[in-house]
């Protein structure tokens, strides 16, 4: 479980040194994103050679992340954010210990499975990317003129693309069409559930 532990480390640096960069530069390096989150949890899976063992890598690699991210938050951090780390780290690993395993199975599956198992999984991840992307990045592509000064939006369209495209690239031909039913199925209950639900983290991560 090395590897599950120094890629989710990897993770967790990554994403408390994203916070440290100034606009634009956070906005150009997703690694606070959802998607980049949950896929590594995928390919921490699709690296194990059974089933229960993604599930574990995936669980192990998001929770690895939650504790380095935390850990330098609360080691090189300053102010409010510091007080807080434990209870934040509480909080966020929450989350973690659902969708670690979730997406650790997936990748899995993804490597072992076949036919609707195979396709299913490849969705669950298609359809978060795409939820994330359309959730927070739909209202801001109407606005044509803003969009030089909102590099978030592009970086959330290619997020959409990624999702959109994940079924036709990393599925056999006989299973796209599943793949595709699948991801558009969960992408419509993501998308509505994801903006009220990393709302609800965010307060219940702020207050302590």
């Amino acid at each position: 479980m090395g590897a599950s532990i120094l890629g989710g480390a990897a993770l967790g640096v990554a994403a408390w040194w994203t916070d440290q960069l100034g606009f634009p530069w956070s906005a150009y390096i997703p690694a606070n994103s959802i998607g980049a989150w949950i896929g590594v949890a995928f390919i921490l899976g699709a690296s194990a050679r059974t089933v229960p063992t993604g599930a574990l890598r995936g669980l192990i690699g998001l929770l690895s992340a939650v504790a380095v991210y935390y850990l330098l938050v609360a080691t090189l951090g300053h102010g409010i954010r510091v007080v807080g780390a434990g209870h934040a780290a509480t909080i966020w690993g929450a989350p973690a210990l659902l969708a670690g395993p979730l997406l650790g199975m997936a990748g899995a599956t993804w490597r072992h499975g076949h036919g609707w198992s195979r396709a299913i999984s490849v969705a669950v991840l298609a359809a978060a990317l795409i939820a994330e992307g359309i959730a927070f990045g739909a209202g801001r592509w109407g606005h044509i003129d803003q969009l030089v000064y909102d590099p978030g939006a592009f970086i959330l369209a290619a997020e959409t693309i990624l999702g959109l495209l994940l079924p036709a690239i990393l599925l056999r031909r006989g299973e796209r069409l599943r793949g595709y039913l699948a991801t558009a199925a969960l992408a419509v209950l993501a998308a509505l559930a994801i903006g009220p639900v990393i709302s609800a983290l965010r307060t219940l991560a702020d207050r302590f």
